[in-house]
Parts: structure tokens; sequence; C-alpha cells
């Protein structure tokens, strides 16, 4: 059944929300489902069940651990030539978030008449991140839950999307934060094989993986808190809240432990010595290798991309001195005493205070270097590489999250102009990504970092870019 919405923009489209893709069995890989062109698809479907505060995620239909469900638009007037396919990944620490959200809501693009648009859900905390493998038996195939099902609904429009207008063998991925490291990922996945040809990641890198022995140390964690340690498949019926408020309270209440090497909180797990593992490498090593020269890329990111936390955590994020700061990024990443000193001497100036320096540290290793690097090895592999760096605008700081509504066509209440043209950008270059049309893009990178500012920069995006990697030569970002 077809149901006909007005965007954003004013154009027609046609919209089926709440598909069911695939299963969502506890610790259970994901069985894909087979599409019913007969059921309304006029509802949401229910949201990732997940803790804290819910509200804003307009959840219509409630949370479920059965949430595998997705939305596609497709515009009114679409043209008889199939049309390219974007598919948006939700943000939010592979914790938090949903494809019922506003920043969810792909209608945007497909109202410009380009774009087959569609928005997955996939599970969050303990039911889709939280690794058990190790432990065999009923829990065999729990290890990046997430990701699997995230290939899933890949799957599910390779087999499906051409029903709706869209061309299976023209798909881009894209994602916000862990939805842009989650596409990225992809690159590193061998059951991923074929089902995308394109991706943008936003405000998410080619890097941040929680290492094996990490997965496993908050597995046992969880299994402990719940005294469950000496036998795990009793988590297979445990109450589902109190197993999600075991995984939150697991997580490190600082927001800058995401920006080490990943233990204290969650993300993608590095699983290729796991049983059942997902990967097989690490995302920039398959970059360098040119295994995925073919597959269009665009990095993007805010030029304060930490600085939410500098304004809205400040208390949680700020380090105290300097002397902290020095401590903490050696140990977080594995380097010399000495030689944190001296990056961080190069963010200590203008007068910041230690929270303002963690603010720009943080921003640059996290964001700014790993997609540099990333792009940099793409483009020496033979593959097409774009960076995008979104500055300020009137009303609207460069801070982590700022470019959602643009990345789905939406338009953010109360927005000042000058923050739609930059949402307008974002937009229309993913449009572009989307349709080949690369030509339409800034100067792609070669064996420099060109990169392409929007809004009002605070410095030269391909000069900055470039003293960053020289900035932390030899430093790993894991």
């Amino acid at each position: 059944m077809t149901n006909t919405d007005t965007a954003e923009q004013g154009a027609a489209v046609r919209s089926w929300l709440g598909i069911p893709y695939a299963t969502a069995d506890r610790f259970r890989s994901p069985k894909v489902r087979p599409f019913d062109p007969d059921l309304p698809y006029d509802q949401k479907g229910p949201a990732p069940l997940q803790a804290g505060d819910t509200s804003w995620l307009e959840a219509d239909n409630g949370f479920s651990e059965d949430c595998l469900n997705l939305n596609v638009w497709a515009p009114v007037d679409a043209s008889d030539k199939p049309l390219p396919v974007i598919v948006y990944i939700f943000g939010g620490g592979w914790m938090l978030g949903a494809n019922t959200q506003t920043t969810s809501n792909a209608s945007g693009l497909a109202a410009t008449g380009r774009a087959i648009s569609v928005s997955l859900n996939y599970r969050l905390g303990p039911f889709g991140w939280l690794s058990l493998s190790q432990y065999g038996g009923a829990l065999a195939e729990a290890t990046n839950l997430g990701l699997k099902d995230i290939i899933a609904a890949l799957q599910w429009v390779q087999d499906n999307i051409a029903q709706f207008g869209g061309d299976p063998n023209n798909v881009t991925v894209t994602g916000h934060s862990a939805g842009a490291f989650s596409a990225l990922s992809l690159l590193a996945a061998p059951s991923a094989e074929g089902l995308y040809h394109r991706l943008a990641a936003f405000s998410g890198m080619p890097s941040r993986q929680v290492p094996a022995w990490g997965a496993e140390e908050r597995a046992h964690t969880i299994l402990t808190a719940l005294g469950l340690q000496d036998d795990p498949e009793q988590l297979l019926t445990v109450d589902a809240n109190l197993l999600v408020e075991a995984m939150a309270k697991s997580q490190s209440s600082d927001p800058g432990a995401a920006h080490g090497v990943d233990n204290d909180v969650i993300a993608i797990v590095d699983d290729r010595s796991q049983p059942n593992g997902v990967l097989t490498d690490h995302p920039m090593h398959v970059l360098e290798s040119g295994q995925h020269r073919d597959v269009d890329i665009l990095f993007s990111s805010a030029t304060h991309e930490t600085d939410y936390w500098v304004l809205h955590r400040t208390e949680d994020f700020d380090p105290g001195s300097i002397d902290a700061l020095v401590a903490e990024f050696a140990n977080r990443n594995r380097i010399p005493r000495s030689r944190a000193r001296q990056i961080i001497a190069v963010y200590d100036v203008d007068g910041r205070t230690p929270v303002e320096v963690r603010g720009a540290l943080l921003t640059d290793f996290s964001f700014t270097l790993p997609q540099t690097r990333g792009a940099l090895a793409h483009a020496a592999a033979g593959g097409n590489a774009h960076l995008l760096s979104v500055g300020p605008v009137e009303g609207a700081p460069a801070v982590h999250g700022i470019e959602m509504y643009g990345i789905v066509g939406q338009t953010r209440p109360g927005a000042s102009d000058a923050q739609i043209v930059r949402d307008n950008f974002v937009r229309d270059a993913l449009l572009a990504l989307a349709s080949g049309d690369t030509g339409a893009l800034w100067e792609p990178v070669t064996t420099v970092p060109a990169v392409k500012g929007i809004g009002d920069m605070p410095y030269d995006a391909a000069a900055h870019a470039e003293e960053v990697v020289e900035t932390f030569s030899g430093v790993n970002r894991p």
C-alpha cells in the first residue's frame, strides 16, 4: 500500500513505514524477512529498546527488542528509470536512537526527486553490541549483532528496493556518528560485499573499535553484575530492561572516554579473532589495501565536534589541568608522555582553559585526523575520496550533530537562513555522490587533502587537515 505525504520541501513523496526486514531473536543473528506489499505500512515501527530519556525519539509505537524495521520514501513523480538509493543509519553511540526521530526522516531526500531513501533500525546496547560469542552454545552468534542487522537491512534493500523504484545496483550508505562508523565498518565485512556502492560518513571515521579483550571484559562485568557469570546463557531470559540498565551502567560517564582505545564505552568490536566474527580487518587497513577502491567515499566532520561536551557537559568533560590531560592522552592512547605533551602544546594556545584544550585536541584526534588519513589512504589506493569540513553559521555552532538535519533533507526548527543554506549543501552533496555525479562535487583528494569548507570556517580546511596529520605523525588512531 502507498501512503502519500508532503515532505519539508513541499514535494509529494510516497512512504512505507515500519517494514519488518529481519528477525531479532535475542543474541541471534538476524534472518531477512520477505516483503509483503499488501500491508498498509502507514505507521512507524517500534523503536529499539534502550535506556534513558526516550521522549525525543518520537517513537509513536513504543520500544521493543523486535525492532528491526525500516522506512522507505519515494518521490510521487519518479522517473521511469530506477533511482539511486540512499540508506541512512542513525547515530547515538550504539546506545540511543531510532528511525522514528525527525533526524532519521529521510523523506527530504526523496522529495528532491533524485533518490529513493531508506532509514533503518538496528539493535542497540546489549542486544546489538554485547559480545558473547566466546561463550559458545546458544550465545555463539552474539558478536556485532547490530552490524549484522545493518547488513541484513542492506540485503533486504538489495532484494526489494526495485519494487519502490530504486536501483539495487546503486546503493549509497550514509550515517551520522555511530551510524557513520558502522557504515565504514562495512568495508571490512565480507558479508556486506555487493550490498553497497558508495559511502558517506558524517562525524564518524574509519577508526574507533573496541578491542576483543575490552569487549570480553565488558561482558564479564555485566554477567557479574547480574550474578550470571557461571551461567551466561541465562541472559537469554533475563528481563530486557534489567539488561539494558546493566549495559548502560557499564559505560564510562566521561564524554571523552570514546576518544582513545575504546573499552570504557561500546562501539563496533574488532571481532576478527572472535567466534563468528563479522569483520576481517580494520576499516583503515582495508582503505590502505585498495580492496574497495571502487567505492566512492565522502568523509565529513564539523570544525568543533567535541565542543558540544565543552559547552553542555563542562564539568564532566573538564580534565582539570593540562598535566592531567597529558597523562590521560598518553595512557589512553599508549604513547610516551613526552609525545603527548608535545601534541597538547599545539592546542594549549590563545588562553584556552584545560576543558577547551581537550575539546580542540579531541576534535582533531577523533575526527579530523582519521577522516583525513582515511581519505588519503583511499586516494593513494586508487579510490575516489572527498573531504568536507562543516563550519559554524549564524545560530548553529559546528559541534557534533549539527548537520543531522541536512543529511536527511530536513530543516531544523528555527534554523537561520545561513543554516538552511549549509544544510542544503550537505543534502545536495550526498545526492550528487549517490547519483555518481562526483563532478558536481569539489576537488577530490589526491596526495594532499583537498577539503571543501562550508559555513564560516575558522581556518583554511585543507591547510588545517595537513597540519593535523603532521601534529599526530606516528601516533596510531585506533
